[in-house]
């Protein structure tokens, strides 16, 4: 029997992040598929990034995932969002060719030595013990191990529906996982059904985009990885807006009886912030319309993606909807959409490492526990793999705080309040969003990363050098005082700024003003833009900023206050019934991680503080 120290089920993009960790940080790994051609593929739309996820993949790429430099290899299309809200508040979204995506990603496995690809089902894990300790394939293979991380995406039990037709299936043109979603209920793992959503594909030449707003790739320079070099697209894949019409909405709601999520075939929960278009019809009555984003799927592809399309609609009533929509009349539909039903995994079975409580040796991530997309898969399944290899050899779990990174912020919140339908990560959800920004993850994570043992030297000495230039520049700034004699005055007037007294102000005083930029302060001088471009939103947002550093400090003290975790909650009487129910299901790491969890009572997190000082 073959063994290996990490084993990892599913080779989406949990799946890879977590092979490539672990195999990076000395683990042998064996990366399992039920097929292997269709490694690190993009299922749903070709895009990456965008509001909340652009974020995440940046924090992977700081902390030495590779999600952002495939992104950078193989875009077709990038341009910066929210430009109108501030430089803080700006990010970025690429399409990607899928085909290259995915090629791109089974080079780069093929290549990480200490990692084997091995094609097959599996079907059981072995526990022995209370400890993971191999599994079983439906090829009769079995495969001996020290650690399992199951990444299966929507393969347990998955379900495609369109219609009034249900076939079983792990996504299109692959099987579903029964025997695996078997051996995990038999572990006493609480599994409850989801579902999520893909639109119909049209042929491009059938498309008539005369009419159709035009949306070029970006005439700035940008990348996603801080390891890339920033570059200009040529515009040759632009993607094209239309809009549903009120024929598009009678339609839907003449036939909703012919929909899957409508007639009774489909009992999961979909994503609230990204639903069908046929649920946004219904819930949304008022609205004359709704955006369709024609995304192309690939350089040797004639195929477009329907975004905004979501649909469990019976083949011809996708037909009608997608005939009725400007510019697509005459579309010819290569794929259908349709909507997937899959079991998931409580999260509230794991820990904040990813590691299943109850079970040794074993870990979850992606869209098992409740989560959706291709950011939010990745994140985790790099946070599993660096937990599994460090628990091997002994060292001390990996594990990010709200305060630090946004991946943090997915994580608690799987971890401490569940799910109740696909978890997608939003820039609301983070409280500290100001500071968790998309282009200063290498400056907030690059650290962790190089001490782990994930991002190299050459790297990490990048960012030492990025914050010791942010840092002169900052000092140069604070300690230059202006007055109303000095050339910069003249400057603020024209900008429509409140013109210097006999007192003058410094620089990064000067800063903080509206519609002044560093450039009206400080002549650029041959620093370089990312240099400047952090200093100016630190001089920018310092007031907020340094209110957000405060609350994280006093977070970062409530999670230093650590819960033992054999602490039978149950046993203290002190605590009201449903406060000790509620904490014995989480099981929190912190008092801080407590008094997150959703129903516990002041009066029972006061109680327990006291518990916990004595």
């Amino acid at each position: 029997m073959r063994h290996y120290d990490v084993l990892v089920i599913g080779a989406g993009h949990a799946g890879c992040e977590a092979a490539l960790a672990a195999a990076r940080l000395g683990a042998s790994t064996a990366l399992l598929s039920i097929n292997l051609s269709e490694v690190g593929r993009m299922p749903c739309n070709p895009s990456i990034g965008g509001p909340g996820k652009s974020q995440l993949v940046c924090e992977v790429d700081a902390l030495g995932g590779a999600m952002a430099e495939i992104t950078d290899r193989t875009m077709l299309h990038i341009r910066l969002l929210n430009t109108s809200k501030g430089p803080a508040m700006q990010v970025r979204r690429a399409q990607t060719d899928r085909f290259a995506y995915k090629q791109a990603w089974k080079q780069l496995l093929e290549a990480t030595d200490g990692l084997d690809l091995i094609e097959g089902m599996v079907e059981e894990l072995v526990v022995r013990g209370g400890t993971c300790v191999g599994v079983r394939l439906r090829e009769g293979l079995e495969l001996g191990c020290h650690a399992v991380i199951v990444a299966a995406g929507t393969f347990l039990r998955g379900r495609i529906l369109l219609g009034d037709a249900s076939y079983e299936a792990g996504r299109a043109g692959e099987p579903s996982s029964v025997g695996l979603a078997v051996s995990l209920a038999a572990q006493g793992f609480r599994l409850a059904r989801l579902k999520t959503g893909t639109p119909p594909r049209v042929h491009a030449k059938t498309v008539d985009v005369s009419r159709l707003e035009r949306q070029p790739t970006s005439d700035v320079p940008l990348s996603f990885s801080f390891w890339s070099e920033p570059r200009v697209l040529p515009d040759e894949f632009p993607v094209y807006v239309t809009h549903t019409n009120p024929e598009t909405h009678r339609i839907i709601r003449d036939n909703l009886e012919r929909s899957a999520i409508f007639n009774g075939l489909m009992s999961g929960t979909g994503p609230r912030h990204c639903p069908s278009l046929e649920s946004k019809i219904v819930k949304f009555p008022d609205r004359e319309r709704h955006k369709v984003f024609l995304e192309p799927e690939g350089r040797e592809s004639a195929e477009i993606y329907l975004q905004g399309i979501y649909t469990a609609f019976a083949p011809e009533v996708q037909e009608q909807v997608v005939h009725s929509i400007e510019g697509l009349e005459d579309a010819h539909i290569e794929r259908y959409g349709y909507n997937i039903e899959y079991d998931f995994i409580d999260p509230e079975h794991v820990a904040p490492t990813l590691a299943v409580r109850d079970v040794g040796g074993l870990y979850l991530c992606g869209q098992v526990i409740g989560t959706t997309g291709y950011e939010e898969a990745a994140a985790q399944g790099l946070m599993a793999g660096i937990n599994a290899a460090l628990a091997l050899q002994g060292r001390s779990p990996f594990v990010l705080s709200r305060g630090e990174a946004v991946i943090g912020v997915l994580i608690d919140d799987l971890v401490t309040k569940g799910v109740t339908e696909p978890y997608r990560m939003l820039p609301s959800r983070c409280e500290h969003r100001l500071t968790l920004r998309e282009r200063n993850a290498d400056l907030r994570l690059s650290a962790r990363g190089h001490a782990v043992g994930l991002l190299s030297d050459a790297r990490y000495e990048q960012v030492v050098e990025l914050e010791a230039a942010v840092g002169s520049l900052l000092r140069t700034l604070e300690t230059t005082r202006v007055g109303p004699n000095d050339p910069v005055n003249e400057r603020l007037v024209t900008r429509g700024s409140r013109a210097l007294d006999q007192n003058g102000a410094s620089l990064f005083e000067l800063l903080a003003r509206p519609h002044i930029r560093l450039d009206d302060v400080s002549p650029p001088d041959g620093i370089p833009d990312r240099v400047r471009e952090e200093v100016e939103i630190r001089g920018k947002y310092a007031g907020y900023l340094a209110q957000q550093m405060r609350e994280i400090e006093r977070l970062g003290r409530m999670d230093e206050v650590l819960i033992p975790e054999n602490l039978d909650y149950m046993a203290l009487d002190s605590l009201s019934f449903e406060g000790r129910h509620l904490l014995d299901r989480v099981r929190p790491r912190s008092f801080g991680q407590a008094a997150r969890v959703p129903g516990v009572s002041q009066a029972d997190l006061s109680t327990l503080a006291v518990l916990l000082r004595r």
